[in-house]
């Protein structure tokens, strides 16, 4: 069965900077959103435990919690805005040092510097290197992610592959040989169930 679409890139300190700063902004996005629901938790449970919210009363009571929502929601679309902005840096300054790390492992682990190819199917895609090659279906696929250099899949694995239950396959926009990035996106996208109908901009 032929492919329809093939990314092909030799693995460098630049191209591996793209894959990594997608998984760390997306793991950066996802640790703003758990900080700030537990801190609106903890804060909730303290007004409770030490304070008077209400004053007493179930009108006062019901003012307080929606004025507190309201503050809640304002302070994490706040940390949200912050995160893809001002703390951006930051997480190109990791994705950097990460790549740098991962360049060597690899170059180490394999004798030279890998080669890299996905290829997308009608029906699967494959992750091929010169050591190894892994097919994913369209149904393990939970996320699709983006960011102005790279393109990413995050994937459920099978129950019985060790460590994380999920995986991040990504890759250089520029590494697509055969095919358009747009048409790419939508050919993902119809495939990609549980991706929601949605590409998460990071």
């Amino acid at each position: 069965m032929a492919y329809h679409y093939r990314v092909v890139y030799k693995e460098t300190e630049e191209t591996l900077e793209a894959v990594c700063e997608l998984y760390d902004a997306d793991n950066s996005e996802l640790t703003m959103k758990v900080v700030a629901v537990g801190a609106g938790i903890l804060v909730l449970a303290l007004n409770f435990l030490y304070g008077d919210p209400g004053k007493g009363t179930l009108s006062g009571l019901l003012f307080f919690l929606v004025k507190y929502l309201i503050s809640w929601a304002a302070l994490t679309a706040a940390a949200m805005f912050l995160n893809r902005t001002v703390w951006r840096k930051a997480v190109r300054a990791t994705a950097a040092g990460d790549a740098q790390e991962m360049y060597r492992y690899r170059k180490a682990k394999n004798g030279e510097a890998v080669v890299s190819q996905i290829d997308f199917y009608e029906d699967r895609f494959e992750s091929v290197t010169k050591i190894k090659k892994r097919a994913f279906e369209y149904g393990q696929v939970l996320r699709l992610l983006e960011t102005e250099r790279g393109f990413g899949l995050v994937i459920r694995k099978d129950k019985d592959t060790m460590g994380s239950p999920r995986a991040l396959i990504g890759f250089p926009k520029e590494a697509l040989v055969e095919g358009d990035m747009e048409e790419l996106k939508e050919f993902l996208l119809k495939r990609c169930q549980g991706a929601g109908g949605k590409i998460k901009k990071l």
